[in-house]
């Protein structure tokens, strides 16, 4: 089983029923929704047609909605046209509305003239123009042109070296928050973090429109300013999960730093109990060629030993011209990068690290522990929420995780957990081997007497219907918090096929 996902972003070029379906079987487990792109009424429709594919083949599917935040751009020039920036000569960006050229244009951030000051640089077009700030004058910004260039209408403002106050959460983010809680998606992506405060707001936000019966949509904050490393670990304390954004992390920082910036997001991610995607570029040249560059794929492969959740396709399977061969690409540089072992990577397993005083953690260590002293490399794990799968994810010990939950919703969402076979506890009949008549894991959870032993038969009658197990075989069963319920805040050594526990 592949231990890290694939999150794949739909386009033009992906988001019809058929091509979903063929991705996911290519090794697809979520699929991402931008914001900055389509209309409601495409993204509903893709929405549902993801939803049925995860029906049709059986499989748990995440969606992540990833939210626009806040744009700075440039506005229209002279019919349209291009204009080109001379290095060395002088050029403005003014907040007042006119019709750009060769020395001027126009931006949409109406607070510019008040936020840079001299000697500061405006990027432009993703860092492909660089200008520095020589003097603001009224509503004017007067700059030099340092790296030169094409300049097309409408097009991306940095500001690297600038302390913006303007809200991570413009207005069309808010409608479209409430958009995606109605349309009941895994993820929020928040772009545009700076603080620990950003991810707080929207997660309470998240709380408030939440209309799920167990758990609720994730938060995930993009890691893409510079702001946003001095406060990683704050940023990372408050949300849910983070983005290595690194396509405008590169513009807002550096580009070497990058890789530097994507190894400790990933290590504060994973230290702290919370899942990393890493984003942007992993095979780039596949939006026109069927194969991916050498680097492309060591790219890949280095995120995975880095220990990322998941990694993320972009435009290769939003617009691209091969996104089902991206997909394919990915999942088999996966699969060899995860030959390698722990030892190989000098890297030690996160439940032999120091103790973190969490009940969770306790329980999951122990189940790791347990695993290893009765040599089996599965453990399954009965979660309402979602929380203790992910929590089990989270250190990172190498075991077959099968997670056990009676909520679609949180069935779900785990699918783009590293490590993590969710499996959905639905209605189960007089056919089944272990005999309970109809009804569900939540019944037995919602049961007045302690039926811990019948909750285990059902998992374990899950696990062996799906192949996973087999008869005569050790496990480790273990369960966070369920209710009240007998087996709550337990882990289990369990013998496929006995009558009794092995404690």
């Amino acid at each position: 089983m592949r231990r890290a996902k694939i999150l794949a972003t739909l386009g033009p070029a992906s988001n019809t029923e058929s091509v979903i379906e063929t991705m996911v079987s290519a090794g697809v487990n979520a699929v991402r929704i931008n914001m900055s792109h389509g209309s409601y009424d495409t993204h509903t429709a893709a929405i549902h047609a993801t939803r049925s594919v995860a029906q049709k083949l059986g499989v748990p599917i995440s969606i992540l909605v990833d939210l626009s935040g806040p744009k700075i751009r440039t506005k229209t020039l002279e019919n349209g046209t291009p204009v080109p920036l001379i290095v060395g000569e002088r050029f403005t960006i003014t907040t007042r509305d006119i019709v750009g050229n060769s020395q001027e244009v126009s931006t949409n951030f109406s607070e510019l003239h008040t936020s840079v000051k001299p000697e500061e640089t405006i990027l432009l077009d993703d860092g492909a123009l660089e200008l520095r700030v020589e003097e603001v004058v009224g509503q004017d910004v007067h700059t030099r042109v340092i790296v030169g260039g094409m300049l097309n209408e409408r097009k991306g403002i940095n500001l690297p070296n600038t302390v913006l106050s303007i809200p991570s959460m413009t207005e069309k983010d808010h409608a479209d928050l409430i958009w995606a809680m109605d349309q009941n998606v895994d993820y929020i992506a928040l772009s545009f973090v700076r603080t620990a405060q950003d991810c707080k707001d929207v997660k309470d936000e998240i709380k408030r429109l939440n209309k799920r019966k167990m758990g609720r949509a994730l938060l995930v904050a993009k890691i893409e300013k510079a702001e946003a490393i001095e406060n990683l670990d704050g940023i990372v304390a408050e949300t849910d999960g983070v983005m290595v954004a690194r396509g405008d992390l590169g513009v807002e920082t550096s580009v070497e730093l990058v890789p530097v910036y994507q190894k400790r997001i990933i290590s504060r991610a994973v230290a702290h109990d919370k899942f990393v995607i890493t984003a942007t570029q992993m095979l780039q040249s596949m939006i026109e060629s069927p194969n991916p560059t050498r680097a492309e794929a060591s790219d890949v492969a280095n995120a995975v030993w880095d220990g990322t959740d998941a990694v993320m396709l972009s435009a290769e399977t939003a617009s691209g011209s091969f996104p089902v061969e991206a997909v394919r690409t990915m999942a088999r540089i996966i699969d060899s990068a995860e030959t390698l072992k722990p030892s190989e990577l000098r890297k030690p397993v996160k439940f032999s690290l120091a103790p973190t005083g969490r009940t969770s953690q306790a329980l999951c260590k122990a189940a790791a522990y347990a695993a290893r002293e009765v040599m089996t490399e599965k453990v399954a794990v009965f979660t309402e929420s979602g929380l203790m799968g992910r929590r089990l994810s989270s250190i990172r010990s190498g075991l077959q995780t099968f997670a056990l939950t009676s909520s679609l919703d949180v069935y779900n969402q785990l699918g783009l957990i590293w490590g993590v076979n969710p499996f959905y506890q639905g209605e189960f009949t007089d056919s089944q081997p272990y005999q309970l008549g109809e009804g569900t894991m939540m019944d037995l959870l919602n049961a007045e007497t302690d039926s811990t032993a019948d909750l285990l038969k059902v998992g374990e009658d899950t696990l062996l219907r799906a192949g996973v197990v087999a008869e005569g075989e050790t496990i480790i069963m273990m369960a966070g918090r369920l209710s009240g319920h007998g087996l709550s805040s337990s882990v289990v050594v369990w013998t496929i096929g006995e009558e009794l526990p092995r404690r």
